[in-house]
């Protein structure tokens, strides 16, 4: 599965989802393997739909996104579109040690 880390700096998931310009995609495996950086539209200073299906359309490919936050509105339009959606922060390398060592996106 892909999942998309809102990073300005590709180190750590430190990004607001409504300010994300760069998102780093993974490939999540036995193993976890980055894919690529995309630059997307941001700048969501309100609550339009129009700006959140830009990011998602941008983002298509990605079963799960990992934030330093959202919104209630966003977070909640987002699941309807059926994205995952997940507030953390840190490293990047250590989100994905915990995706591959946890159950938190493994489907039963």
């Amino acid at each position: 599965m892909r999942i998309g880390m809102a990073t300005t700096d590709g180190v750590y998931v430190n990004e607001h989802f409504g300010n994300a310009k760069y998102w780093d995609i993974y490939e999540l495996d036995e193993e976890s393997e980055f894919v690529e950086t995309r630059m997307v539209r941001s700048g969501c200073n309100c609550h339009d739909p129009k700006l959140f299906d830009d990011m998602l359309k941008a983002l298509d490919d990605c079963e799960a996104l990992f934030v330093s936050r959202i919104g209630e509105v966003a977070a909640n339009y987002l699941m309807s579109k059926g994205k995952r959606i997940f507030e953390a922060s840190g490293p990047v390398d250590g989100i994905l040690e915990q995706l591959q060592n946890g159950e938190v996106l493994r489907k039963k």
